[in-house]
């Protein structure tokens, strides 16, 4: 796989390192040379992290406290890539998912986004580099059943990475949001073991494909990066034949 990020390493800062596409965005990057600070809630993941590649820095930080990711910020420094993949997800109906729990899930996933990038995209701004990744989510563009909180929570990630782009046009950052279908993470096959109906029926894609695409997606222009060969068409056939994916729909999530 052929890098086409036009930085060649730096300083990386990695949120939700401790598992899934966060884990595999950390060890990547510390194999292509960069200094990877990872930061995660769970510390023994990060533990595990360390274990695996003590290259790795890990840092505990719970990204929807703003001061904490403040403290963070000003703890790792000049940052050259941030690929925040901090998020959570759990199943509810959308008229009765306990309040707080629907809460917690926009903190972490939307906040935290926010808490980020105020923290770090500055200081991109003022050296006039840096690289900017941030995962939203298929279902940030086609809500499913019992996935409300999430949805939405993700729909907002894109709108914010929207302005963002608009606004860091012409300083040197490069903004990214990604929007992966399926991916084979420890949170998906929770959700998946849990309501089948919830993933569509469908497996994962594996981490690897979700980083190359990042990748190559830095090489070139546009704010969205959608990995794998479904969301796109995904996204497509809502908007151009909704009568049909509507169908499609009902069907794979019963």
């Amino acid at each position: 796989m052929s890098r086409s990020s036009r930085l060649t390493g730096g300083t990386a800062l990695v949120t939700g390192a401790g598992s899934g596409i966060g884990e595999a965005s950390a060890l990547r990057l510390a194999a292509d040379g960069w200094t990877v600070v990872a930061a995660d809630v769970d510390d023994g993941a990060l533990e595990s992290l360390r274990e695996r590649e003590p290259r790795i820095r890990v840092e505990h930080c719970d990204v929807q406290d703003a001061d904490a990711v403040a403290r963070l910020a000003k703890a790792v420094g000049p940052v050259d890539r941030l690929v925040h993949s901090a998020a959570v997800s759990r199943l509810g109906p959308a008229l009765a998912q306990p309040r707080e729990e629907f809460d917690a899930i926009w903190r972490i996933n939307f906040l935290g986004t926010v808490n980020i990038a105020r923290a770090v995209v500055p200081g991109m701004i003022e050296r006039g580099r840096g690289e900017v990744v941030l995962y939203s989510s298929l279902g940030g563009w086609v809500p499913a059943r019992k996935l409300s909180a999430y949805a939405s929570s993700k729909a907002a990630v894109n709108a914010f990475a929207d302005v963002l782009e608009q606004e860091c046009r012409g300083s040197g950052v490069t903004i990214r949001c990604v929007c992966p279908s399926q991916v084979d993470t420890p949170q998906f096959r929770r959700i998946s073991a849990e309501d089948p109906a919830a993933t569509a029926h469908r497996s994962g894609m594996s981490v690897d494909v979700v980083v190359d695409a990042v990748e190559r997606s830095l090489g070139r222009g546009g704010l969205y990066v959608f990995p794998g060969t479904t969301a796109k068409a995904t996204i497509l056939l809502k908007r151009h034949l909704p009568g049909l994916f509507g169908k499609i729909l009902e069907r794979e999530t019963r």
